[in-house]
C-alpha cells in the first residue's frame, strides 16, 4: 500500500486562499512525506494554475499522482445537462493524460441535483429513470478513457448518491463491463453494513479513500473502525493508494500531520 492525500482534505484552506495547489504539493512532499497526491478539479481550476508547470513540480518532488478527480453528475434528468457532464468528464480525461496520471476519479452521480448545486435535495429524480441514462453516459466516457489509456474509477457515495451500497458498486461495474472501469472505494461512502461492503468490493478498487470524519488519537476516527478496515486491506493484499480525505472540523494544518503519522503506523 502507498499513502497519499486528496487536495479535498485542505478544501477550506483553498477556499479561503490560505493555500494554493503548488504550496499544497510542497506540504505533501516535504512536510508530510507522502507517496502521492490526488488532485481535484476544483483546485486545479483555480486562477493562475499552469498544468505543465505543476506537473514539473510534482515530478521534481518525487510524488506520484494517485488520481485526478472530476466532480460530475450523471444523475441529472435533463439530457442537455447530461451531455454537458459527458463533455466535462472527457475534458478531464484529457487533463489526466496531460499529467501522466493513470486514474480519473468520477462520480456516477445523484438522483437529481448534485451536492454543489444550489437546489441539492430539493428535487429528487426517479432512480429507475436516471440509472440507465447514467450507464449510457459512463460507457461513452469509458470508451473515451480507454483510447487515452486512462482508468475511470467511480466513487461510492452516500448522501443520496446513486452508488451507496456494495450491490450498487458491483452492479455498475458489471453493467459497464470494461477493464478500464474500476472503483474508487470510499471507506465512509457505504450506507449499509460498511465493513462487509468494503470487504465485498475491495477487489474492484484501484484507489481507496481513507475518509476521516471525526479524528481521534490512536484509533484515527471516532466513527470508523480503522482496525477493522486495515484488517480487511491487509487480508486482501491491497497494493494501491490510500488517499486521505479529511472532512473533520479541526484545523487541517494541525490535524492532518497527526493523522498521517497514525496511518503510516498502521501500514507498517
Amino acid at each position: 500500500m502507498k499513502l497519499g492525500c486528496s487536495s479535498w482534505s485542505y478544501h477550506r484552506a483553498f477556499e479561503t486562499h490560505k493555500l494554493n495547489i503548488k504550496k499544497w504539493i510542497s506540504i505533501c512532499a516535504d512536510d508530510l512525506m507522502l507517496d502521492g497526491v490526488e488532485l481535484l478539479d476544483f483546485h486545479l481550476n483555480e486562477p493562475g494554475v499552469d498544468f505543465k508547470e505543476l506537473k514539473n513540480v510534482i515530478v521534481t518532488k518525487g510524488l506520484t499522482i494517485s488520481s485526478i478527480s472530476v466532480s460530475n453528475n450523471f444523475g441529472y434528468e435533463s439530457d442537455v445537462k447530461l451531455k454537458e457532464e459527458v463533455v466535462k468528464v472527457k475534458k478531464w480525461i484529457d487533463i489526466t493524460s496531460l499529467f501522466g496520471a493513470s486514474i480519473l476519479r468520477v462520480f456516477a452521480g445523484w438522483a437529481g441535483p448534485a451536492p454543489w448545486d444550489d437546489n441539492f435535495g430539493s428535487e429528487i429524480a426517479d432512480r429507475n429513470i436516471v440509472w440507465p441514462k447514467m450507464i449510457s453516459c459512463m460507457k461513452e466516457c469509458v470508451d473515451y478513457a480507454e483510447n487515452a489509456g486512462i482508468v475511470l474509477a467511480v466513487e461510492n457515495h452516500n448522501h443520496r448518491g446513486l452508488i451507496h451500497t456494495a450491490e450498487d458498486s458491483k452492479r455498475i461495474v458489471r453493467e459497464i463491463n470494461s477493464s478500464w472501469f474500476k472503483l474508487n472505494l470510499d471507506t465512509a461512502g457505504y450506507t449499509e453494513d460498511i465493513y462487509t461492503a468494503i470487504e465485498d468490493t475491495l477487489d474492484l478498487a484501484v484507489q481507496v479513500h481513507i475518509k476521516i470524519l471525526e479524528p481521534e488519537e490512536k484509533v484515527i476516527d471516532k466513527k470508523l473502525d480503522y482496525n477493522k478496515i486495515f484488517g480487511i486491506l491487509n487480508k486482501s493484499n491491497y497494493r494501491g493508494f490510500l488517499s486521505l480525505e479529511y472532512e473533520g472540523e479541526e484545523d487541517e494544518f494541525i490535524t492532518i500531520p497527526k493523522l498521517i503519522k497514525l496511518l503510516k503506523n498502521k501500514m507498517i
